[in-house]
């Protein structure tokens, strides 16, 4: 059986005294590992206060030999005294429990593939009953499994799942898959699991949600920040990416706190872990729109001690908040090995952090009749409002409606808390999936906008059980309130009805933004199957043309063309939806449709007016699309009434065109553009490269006669891109004289290096060249910069330029000795503060990101000195292709038409069925398709950063170095 290492700083005393808190609080440890919390994972109640704790051995893989036997431990405060008496262990033989939540009368437990319901039927505290709720979630990465188990207000199980994994389960609705990261919302009452941001279409490793006071969700992720989850609860498959509200940072374990008891700057927020900082920090929301915006504000708790890892919290039912101290010094199996030394596991701890005013321990809500325990729904205490639900999930639910109503009845209608009483009562009925129309109707007629949007939340949900539930969110969908309309669209797109995306289509006619624009997105293509055929066949009306317009632009598709063009015709479209409609059409374009929608002035010609910048967006489109489909008719006296303009933008669009169409009959005209000093660069650099598409090599000449002649560096950069792409080594040439005059800044630098290394055979090519010109040390260095601002990590280059910097330095052969010698003088000779200039001056900061501010190219490494040890930081620097941290390994391809890509590989499903390859530029981030048929080679090209950046600097500066990046993320 394995060893459990326990590290040796372990200590109790010097951990509390590492602690830093804010006024109004202290902590004291509840739990331990003598209470058996080896590792533990998560933390929840049972109605009687009773802490149940998942805690683990076997991650982050079963011991060769060993079978999985991870645990759930029950810790009791018997005394009320903030400190645990006792444990038990109820369940054990697990296989790393991530998951974990208490409701109708036993525990669910997400482990590996299966969700488990266990129950203890005789009251020994032991679990005796083992049950498959559910089976065949994905367990491709044993952190990224299904995780962080919370019910909703209205008794919805909540958990996620991160980008390693691929889930398919079957229930009775059918098969709920789930392709990488995204969320499960589960109703096991109707054993029905909704696939939530499907494909990796919101965080890429989910770790936590929560919900405010009013049910708006929220979430955070253990690689990028925290998110407005209510956009994103239609179950679509189709990939759009919600956008995240928090900056990026690995979060895990999100709770939401509130009380009186509380400071008043601690009051209705929500508290996160940041694992990697040692630390749990607040942070705020506050209504934008129909979104919210995010404010991070002080910690809760930080510690200077490295191996304090929370990873959940969670306020407790004497108003103290609990947080699970996964202690150690490695955080995940990423960035080390799955059997590394330091790995602890004999360790953990939960941590209470009390406020100095605390709240009475609540009743046992498990021993008091339903009509007490009811009463508690008008609690101050958001843990009893909690537990309320829970227990009634175990109760008869004949007798709990009785007390609801008894309740309702005798509630003070205008008192201040009576809207919430009302959402906490409409979500009782939720949890036990009865159904209250009247109570319903009452909360959608609210006063408090509040209630109001999430009472037409409800409304989808039950929508199969009430009476016209579209009638119902007719007027939710035009309220005056954005979050409203935004939650009936949602609710619109889980109404499987033709109707409901008419209803949705009338939310066009108020203020749109992103939250509401992206459930609009949504709603249309989720609801595509009911609403196109009926469409087609004629039996469906939208109230406006507009309406039906805006959902065709949103739906888009082949399937939709028609009806587009019909519309954009017979001219009852105006403004925005116009010119959306054009743009899908030409984004789905024939070579009819391209000659009618995107070559036609008059399109864009209304009173005599020319609407320049709508056409130029519609050319964008066309360009887009130029590769497959050429337009028809006389395209030259087209393009040239386009070129001709007058519009910069439609110029430039325009001569792409050309390019891409090889219209030798403008050859002359667009090179007069070329040529003409007192032409815009941006239309100059437009007409270069499409002379290069057109005359091919006998374009050679006359770009280097431009070259010769230009007078702006902008230029002169324009002029050696295009060169490259008929006559690779003459630009080459070119770019070796360009870097050499002073005038030159990197940035002109990079335009034109980024078309040569474009090329096949560009990098070594260059390489050779700028070897043989002998670099000088100002020139080398200002390549240097100008290949960071690329993003682009050619190692050919990269070694000529080290090697003028580096004055003939080397990087040495890996040797453990060696690294630990370095580490050991960088903690006793380096000086921080220097490093962080060396930090800059080397051009680190262009691809990695401390604190919020650089580059994303590379890993954040805000918290690497808490994350990674000096050894490995060490290592990273000197050899940095030696380990390469998951999701930054760069992949190289050289297309059919000689086109060299390099960039990150990004998996969708679409990419996995067609054998397409998705690419991410490192540095702006955008998103390149290569298909199938269109690569010929594809390389993978190790870690971004290069190898023997550390050659430029000095033994002091390196120290230096080190001992910064050491220094990050630590108190």
């Amino acid at each position: 059986p394995e060893k459990l290492f326990a590290h040796p700083s372990a200590n109790i005393k010097e951990e509390l005294a590492a602690f830093n808190l804010p006024d109004g609080f202290s902590v004291n440890l509840f739990a331990s590992d003598q209470h058996g919390l080896t590792s533990p994972l998560s933390m929840r109640w049972d109605t009687s206060g009773r802490m149940y704790v998942t805690v683990t051995t076997t991650y982050p893989h079963v011991f060769p030999g060993d079978v999985p036997n991870d645990k759930i431990i029950i810790i009791e405060d018997v005394d009320k005294d903030g400190v645990a008496d006792r444990s038990t262990v109820f369940a054990d033989g697990l296989n790393i429990p991530t998951g974990l939540e208490l409701g109708d009368g036993g525990v669910y437990v997400g482990q590996n593939t299966e969700i488990l319901f266990l129950k203890d039927t005789d009251g020994d505290l032991i679990a005796d009953e083992r049950e498959v709720v559910l089976g065949g979630f994905g367990n491709g990465d044993s952190h990224q499994t299904i995780n962080s188990f919370i019910w909703s207000p209205g008794g919805e199980l909540y958990f996620g799942q991160g980008d390693g994994c691929e889930s398919r389960v079957e229930t009775p609705w059918g098969s709920s898959d789930l392709f990488q990261a995204g969320f499960y919302r589960f109703r096991p009452r109707r054993l029905k699991l909704d696939p939530l941001l499907d494909d990796f279409m919101g965080p890429g490793n989910p770790w936590g949600v929560a919900f405010d006071n009013w049910g708006q969700i929220f979430s955070v992720d253990g690689a990028g920040g925290v998110t407005f989850l209510s956009p994103g609860q239609i179950p679509s498959h189709h990939r759009i990416r919600l956008r995240r509200i928090g900056d990026p940072g690995g979060y895990c374990g999100v709770g939401h706190i509130d009380g009186e008891h509380l400071p008043e700057s601690f009051r209705d927020c929500f508290v996160t872990c940041d694992f990697k900082r040692n630390r749990v920090i607040q942070f705020t929301v506050d209504r934008r729109g129909s979104g919210f915006d995010l404010d991070f504000e002080e910690s809760l708790i930080e510690s200077s001690h490295r191996n304090f890892r929370p990873v959940d919290v969670r306020q407790g039912p004497d108003g103290a908040i609990y947080v699970v101290d996964w202690y150690n010094p490695i955080t995940c199996h990423q960035d080390d090995a799955y059997r590394h030394p330091d790995r602890d596991k004999a360790h953990g701890r939960i941590w209470r952090i009390a406020p100095d005013r605390l709240l009475s321990h609540p009743q046992d809500l498990a021993t008091i009749d339903t009509a007490e325990l009811i009463q508690n729904l008008d609690s101050d205490n958001p843990w009893i409002r909690y537990q309320v639900k829970r227990e009634c999930t175990s109760r008869k639910s004949e007798a709990v409606v009785s007390a609801l109503e008894t309740l309702l009845e005798a509630a003070d209608k205008k008192s201040q808390g009576y809207e919430h009483l009302l959402f906490e009562v409409l979500s009782v009925y939720e949890t036990l999936e009865v159904i209250n129309q009247p109570l319903l109707l009452r909360c959608l007629n609210s006063g408090d906008e509040r209630l109001r949007a999430y009472a037409t939340r409800v409304v989808g949900r039950w929508h199969d059980r009430i009476d016209d539930p579209l009638s119902l969110l007719s007027n939710r969908v035009i309220d005056s309130d954005s979050l409203v309309r935004m939650e009936a669209v949602a609710a619109c797109a889980g109404i499987p009805y033709p109707e409901s995306i008419t209803v949705a289509a009338r939310a066009f006619d108020l203020e749109v933004d992103y939250d509401i624009g992206y459930v609009l997105k949504q709603a249309a293509h989720h609801l595509q199957p009911y609403w196109l055929p009926a469409f087609r066949e004629g039996r469906l009306r939208f109230q406006t043309p507009q309406h039906l317009a805006s959902i065709l632009n949103e739906a888009g598709g082949r399937e939709v063309v028609d009806q587009l063009k019909e519309l954009v015709l017979n001219g009852t479209l105006k403004d925005d939806s116009r010119r959306s409609a054009i743009e899908s059409i030409i984004g789905m374009a024939n070579e009819e449709d391209l000659t009618r929608f995107a070559l036609n002035l008059e399109m864009f010609t209304e009173s005599e007016k020319y609407d320049a910048a709508s056409h130029a967006s519609a050319l964008r489109q066309a360009v887009v699309v130029a590769k497959d489909v050429k337009a028809s008719g006389d395209v030259s006296a087209m393009l040239r009434t386009l070129i001709s303009t007058g519009s910069d933008d439609v110029s430039v669009e325009a001569i792409k065109l050309a390019g891409k169409w090889n219209t030798v009959d403008l050859s002359g005209e667009i090179e007069e553009l070329a040529a003409d000093q007192s032409t815009a660069t941006a239309v100059r650099t437009a007409a270069l490269n499409a002379l290069a598409e057109i005359k091919g090599d006998e374009a050679g000449s006359f770009i280097k006669t431009v070259f010769a002649e230009a007078k702006a560096a902008g230029i002169q950069a324009s002029a050696i891109g295009a060169l490259s792409r008929v006559d690779r080594d003459s630009a080459v040439d070119q770019f070796a004289k360009f870097i050499t005059e002073d005038s030159i800044t990197s940035k002109e630098v990079s335009l034109a290096l980024v078309e040569i290394l474009a090329r096949d055979g560009g990098s070594e090519r260059l390489a050779d060249v700028l070897t043989e010109s002998e670099l000088k040390e100002d020139v080398a260095r200002k390549l240097l910069s100008a290949v960071f601002q690329s993003g682009r990590s050619d190692q050919a280059v990269l070694a000529v330029i080290t090697n003028v910097l580096s004055v003939g330095k080397s990087v040495p052969e890996y040797d453990e000795q060696f690294v630990s010698e370095l580490v050991d003088s960088a903690a006793s000779n380096g000086n921080a503060q220097a490093g962080k200039v060396m930090f800059k001056t080397i051009g680190c900061i262009s691809c990695h990101k401390v604190a919020g501010s650089g580059g994303t190219a590379g890993p954040d490494l805000t918290a690497i000195g808490t994350t990674l040890s000096g050894h490995r930081i060490s290592e990273e620097l000197l050899w940095p292709q030696k380990q390469v941290k998951e999701g930054f390994s760069l992949v190289r391809v050289i297309t059919t038409e000689g086109r060299v890509l390099q960039g990150y590989e990004r998996k969708t499903r679409e990419t996995q069925q067609t054998g397409a390859l998705l690419i991410e530029d490192p540095q702006s981030g955008e998103l390149t398709k290569i298909d199938k048929d269109e690569i010929d080679v594809r390389q993978n090209a190790g870690s971004a950063m290069p190898s023997g950046l550390t050659t430029l600097l000095s033994e002091e500066q390196l120290l230096d170095l080190i001992a910064y990046l050491q220094s990050l993320g630590k108190l």
